[in-house]
């Protein structure tokens, strides 16, 4: 089976890509082999064309992964994060590229929510109490997952490279620092630059949990 990328490039199909791509959406949320296993299968049963020669359209693809990812507790934050990604690119069909875009995908997903919302570092302390050395360039990689198509793939660097270094300075000082006071640095600079990147972050380290969460996030943003 053939893919046809967005850039018009013809490449074969990976499922190893496809799961990568999944468990990336997971952000560190728990998906088992088998969950996994099952949703990719899904995807490939149906994709089976009647002419092998013809390329299937890789956003056909992310339809399908958004189609067979259930809207139950289990997967929703996994899906919502699917579909940032997958339609938060330039050009992409039923494109989110806005929190305005994004509140009116969550609506029609979902269904409208009515949501009350109120008003350089060395050693990182982990959440389970290990330690390790601050790693700008190990954060400037997470930012660029969470930033991933809202700008050139240079320009993504750029920029992410451009925080990982301002959370740095930030913390400068402060020879132990927690993982929570990188995200608040790391958030606040996001927000400066894409809200949808910040979002993307925000629902990994802040560890949203259901649909909601994104909804109270997404209606205090600038578009």
């Amino acid at each position: 089976m053939q893919v046809r990328k967005r850039d018009g490039s013809v490449e074969a199909f990976s499922r190893a890509k496809l799961s990568r791509g999944i468990m990336k959406a997971a952000g560190g949320r728990k998906v088992s082999p088998a969950d996994l296993k099952t949703y990719v299968d899904r995807v490939v049963q149906v994709l089976k064309p009647d002419a092998p020669n013809v390329p299937v359209l890789s956003s056909d693809i992310g339809d399908l992964v958004l189609q067979y990812l259930q809207k139950d507790a289990h997967t929703e934050v996994l899906r919502v994060r699917y579909a940032m990604v997958l339609r938060g690119r330039a050009g992409a069909s039923g494109a989110i590229r806005s929190t305005k875009e994004f509140l009116a995908w969550l609506a029609e997903e979902y269904g409208d929510q009515q949501v009350s919302v109120t008003g350089s570092a060395s050693v990182v302390l982990k959440r389970d109490g290990k330690r390790e050395a601050f790693q700008p360039e190990k954060l400037a990689r997470s930012i660029g997952i969470a930033s991933k198509g809202r700008g050139g793939d240079e320009q993504v660097r750029h920029i992410a490279g451009q925080i990982a270094s301002s959370v740095r300075d930030s913390l400068r000082g402060q020879v132990l620092v927690s993982t929570g006071q990188i995200a608040a640095e790391t958030l606040k600079a996001l927000l400066q630059w894409d809200a949808l990147a910040y979002l993307r972050y925000a629902s990994v380290v802040k560890r949203y949990e259901s649909v909601t969460d994104f909804w109270a996030e997404a209606s205090e943003l600038p578009d």
